[in-house]
């Protein structure tokens, strides 16, 4: 079987960001097999990211934030 290459790793983990940045703004919610699925392979590949401004990871984590603070608001 052959391995990915960089290339191809680095566009997945984009398209994944980006996919989790719309379901963070959507309101469909993402199954736990689905997160559990994603978040092997990530961890499986040893993939890992520098934040930096205007990216999807970076839109993501400040997505996430608001999420968090409006869930703590309400109770």
């Amino acid at each position: 079987m052959a391995k990915a290459n960089m290339k191809s790793l680095h566009d997945l983990h984009g398209a994944i960001a980006r996919y989790y940045l719309e379901a963070a703004n959507g309101d469909e919610e993402l199954s736990s097999g689905t997160l559990a699925a994603i978040n092997a392979f990530l961890k499986n590949n040893d993939i890992t990211v520098d934040i930096v401004s205007d990216s999807p990871e970076q839109n993501l984590t400040n997505q996430l934030k608001l999420l968090i603070m409006d869930k703590e608001e309400v109770g």
